[in-house]
């Protein structure tokens, strides 16, 4: 990939990754440290709006400033997850385009707005904290939800559609259920170019409540049929297919060791354990495993239950010990900081 312009924003860049199409790329810092990006032909396009209209503001900048001084005419949101819509206000004027089901999987993220915007404020360090919260505040540090509202969508698909963009065909595609239940994919096949959403978290553990198994044949239908040149992945560095494959391995790794180690006795912390990710240990916090298994040990059960952010944190300490026991110093991270100072 050869990049052109970039226009370096307080706490996005925008990196042009074909003529007119920017990729907006987070230094990753935490949970809610996501991508965007916009398209700069005919109408306009943005594709997600970060996690606080501060991050959503500089993007509308950045297109302004490329586009001499327009507002884009869509906004596709990936899915319904707030670190990918909570900036949408900042771009209310625009058309906005969502899976039929993201309206309703973001009731309990925007029920919770009140409470993470507090926590936000105060501080992993304030008196009184529980450890799930403390963890999300250190996770959200950086960031401001003041004046967040969810916008509704204008149009909600449950099918494939295009966009007409000047001469370019977008070509907006339902993968759902995958990373969730509302996951769209932004393709534009010209210039081969894909926005993946969540679909792709390039150099970190990525997991799904419930749709991992359609997850990989998500991946397969990437790898084989669309294959993209360029992917601006949900979180982490722009990438090609090459990590595509790495984390449709992954899953599958995931999905036959959880087959091998499972008994009807175990938990997830000893499932995970068990399990051999040897080969994934550079990722960002490679204990994200815990989610995946925990959600496949009660899904085989039969659990209505999802994860718990007063629950994960401390699963994770337990498996992420239980990791650097069994493979020491092999435990060697990627450093999530060098997406913000790659050209």
């Amino acid at each position: 990939m050869k990049n052109r312009r970039i226009i370096q924003k307080e706490r996005v860049k925008f990196i042009e990754i074909a003529d007119d199409i920017f990729a907006a790329v987070s230094p990753y810092k935490g949970i809610s440290w996501a991508n965007a990006a916009f398209i700069n032909r005919g109408p306009g396009l943005v594709f997600d709006t970060f996690f606080d209209l501060f991050h959503a503001e500089e993007m509308m900048e950045a297109f302004q400033e490329v586009s001499g001084g327009k507002k884009p005419a869509y906004v596709v949101n990936s899915h319904y997850n707030c670190d990918h819509t909570w900036g949408n206000k900042v771009f209310e004027d625009s058309c906005f385009i969502m899976h039929e089901y993201a309206n309703t999987e973001r009731i309990p993220e925007t029920n919770s707005l009140g409470a993470w915007s507090k926590l936000v404020k105060l501080g992993k360090d304030a008196q009184g904290v529980t450890p799930g919260q403390q963890f999300l505040a250190n996770e959200l540090n950086g960031f401001d939800l003041t004046g967040v509202e969810w916008i509704n969508p204008d149009i909600e698909i449950s099918g494939d559609i295009d966009i007409r963009l000047g001469d370019t065909v977008a070509k907006i595609l339902n993968v759902a259920p995958a990373h969730s239940d509302s996951d769209l994919l932004l393709w534009l096949p010209e210039d081969k170019v894909l926005f993946a959403g969540d679909i792709v978290f390039n150099g970190c553990g990525a997991y799904s409540e419930a749709g991992i198994h359609n997850w990989v044949n998500v991946l397969n239908r990437i790898i084989n049929e669309l294959k993209p040149e360029v992917v601006v992945p949900g979180h982490g560095a722009i990438c090609g297919l090459e990590f595509v494959i790495e984390q449709r391995d992954y899953l599958l790794t995931v999905l036959e060791q959880f087959e091998t180690h499972y008994d009807d006795e175990i938990d997830s912390v000893e499932l995970c354990n068990k399990m051999d990710i040897s080969d994934y240990l550079h990722w960002i916090r490679p204990e994200r495993l815990y989610a995946s298994v925990d959600a496949l040990l009660k899904a085989k059960r039969g659990i209505n239950e999802p994860a718990s952010w007063e629950v994960l944190p401390e699963k994770f300490v337990q498996v992420r010990a239980d990791m650097e026991k069994k493979y020491g110093d092999k435990m060697t991270e990627w450093d999530p900081m060098s997406v913000w100072s790659e050209e």
